[in-house]
């Protein structure tokens, strides 16, 4: 990326480009936040004329680091490997990860590997003299030990700090490997809201591994999709294109370094979730002239209606995408219908992160199930839309826009009357309150399209038939908050500027 800058010299204004080794944080980039509690209505309005105040908690009961987020995007690429500039604590959440790599192979049909990533295990020496030696050190070790297509370094606080230059090590480093070098600035202090881990991770992509487009692929589509994307939704998807004649170039998860290269050369992109592939997306647009589908997530039937809609525009598919709607409505309507009957009226509450917190409400109004309140990890003109579109559905509702806050859901869902929790890392504060649950995303259940459509709602079902584990846990386990705790304002411990 350059950033163009003006020097005065002797009188004359002499033009720069200057290379620009992280992107804006998206607070700045797009003004995101991370803390808003209120009725969803006012924070729509706020955000529409651009007049929402950004804000903080005087308290925080946890969060999460934009180094975790970069290792969740390019961890289960195939044939690479990441380092970890940093104190090898900063590593740890990889084990985890690994999980969902094992698993997501298996799904896959491929054999369970681990990943592969080193740390360069900076120390309180390291803070003094510099962890460079060590970073080269682990490079030339990675190349050595596994042959990898790329090389993904991310920095850390720690380096970040103290300042080590990756971009020159990689540089210098690079003549010695086969392996593409990726640096990725992802220090945790940089920003807040963790999504901006995804721009950096692409934005290491598009600069290191896509040097040329190569010849278009008419009937090629980038499907960028994100870990929680399971492979059954992958499925559902590649069904669904396969019936217009194009192709999904799944990526980043579980792909390979070519694929990631091929994304320069589709017809079009589509995103899974518009909260991941924003910055991706419209940086292929901008530097190949690829056309790209972003204001929708395809949960539910309405939202899976208008994602076909907008993919058959750009390829003039229109009158396909119509035979494939009306096909799929046949199967899938009356079985909703059924659903609805059993289901209408109960009420929900939604956590989960922006884009599955904005368009799955379409689908509990699908569903006849009642929005009660949502909890987002952050909010930016991106779920807009949706959250609008849920306030003209079910009229107004309590939104938390919170990073990790389960302080706060806990008093919102002691004040509301709540049928079925949505919702995943949260969910077991819920659960201790005798709320059934059930999950947003797993990598063994359909969410996405029409079947997805089906699949979530036999699940929610299932989940309010049986409260038996949700009573019993509730009966013999309590939460950390104090009874007084539930009669303050939700909301008490966030200030404005």
């Amino acid at each position: 990326m350059k950033k163009r800058t003006y020097r005065i010299i002797g009188g004359i204004i002499i033009k720069q480009q200057i290379e620009v080794r992280t992107l804006p944080i998206r607070e700045n980039r797009i003004g995101s936040t991370i803390v808003y509690g209120g009725k969803a209505s006012q924070m729509i309005n706020e955000t529409r004329k651009k007049c929402l105040k950004h804000a903080d908690r005087t308290f925080n009961q946890g969060s999460a680091c934009e180094e975790m987020l970069a290792t969740c995007t390019l961890l289960t690429v195939r044939d690479t490997v990441s380092i970890f500039h940093s104190p090898v604590g900063c590593s740890t959440s990889t084990n985890g990860l690994n999980i969902f790599n094992r698993f997501g192979q298996l799904l896959r049909e491929r054999p369970a590997s681990n990943a592969r990533w080193i740390s360069t295990n900076l120390t309180e020496e390291d803070t003094v003299f510099g962890g460079e030696a060590k970073l080269k050190t682990a490079i030339i070790e990675s190349d050595k030990r596994y042959s990898p297509e790329a090389i993904f370094i991310l920095t850390s606080c720690v380096s970040g700090i103290i300042g080590d230059d990756i971009e020159a090590i990689a540089n210098s480093v690079q003549p010695r490997v086969k392996a593409s070098i990726v640096p990725i600035r992802c220090e945790g202090f940089r920003t807040k809201v963790w999504a901006t881990a995804y721009d950096d991770a692409f934005y290491g992509v598009l600069k290191y591994l896509i040097h040329e487009a190569g010849p278009k692929q008419d009937d090629l589509v980038n499907i960028i999709s994100p870990i929680t994307i399971g492979r059954s939704d992958e499925i559902e998807i590649e069904k669904l294109l396969t019936k217009l004649g194009l192709k999904a170039n799944i990526i980043p998860a579980f792909a390979t370094v070519d694929q990631l290269k091929a994304s320069a050369q589709a017809a079009a992109s589509a995103s899974i979730c518009p909260t991941y592939s924003e910055y991706y997306a419209k940086t292929l647009k901008d530097k190949y002239g690829i056309p790209y589908i972003q204001d929708v997530m395809p949960i539910g039937i309405s939202n899976t209606d208008r994602w076909l809609r907008q993919l058959g525009a750009i390829f003039g598919k229109g009158e396909q995408v119509e035979q494939v709607i009306a096909r799929e409505h046949t199967t899938v309507l009356p079985k909703i219908e059924k659903l609805k009957n059993k289901l209408k009226g109960k009420r929900v509450y939604i956590s989960g992160g922006q884009s599955r917190a904005a368009f799955i409400p379409s689908l509990l109004d699908e569903l006849g199930l009642k929005l009660v309140g949502i909890t987002t990890y952050h909010h930016d003109y991106q779920s807009q839309e949706g959250f609008g579109d849920a306030v003209k559905r079910f009229g107004d509702f309590t939104i938390n826009v919170a990073n990790m806050q389960p302080f706060e859901q806990a008093n919102i869902l002691n004040k509301e009357k709540v049928d079925i929790y949505l919702g995943n890392e949260n969910a077991v504060w819920a659960l201790k309150q005798g709320i059934p649950t059930s999950t947003i995303f797993n990598y063994l259940f359909l969410y996405i399209g029409y079947n997805g459509a089906l699949a979530f709602g036999n699940k929610i079902l299932k989940a309010i038939s049986n409260p038996g584990f949700s009573r019993n846990l509730s009966a013999n386990t309590s939460l950390p908050y104090r009874n007084s705790w539930y009669d303050q304002n939700a909301f008490a411990y966030i200030r404005g500027e």
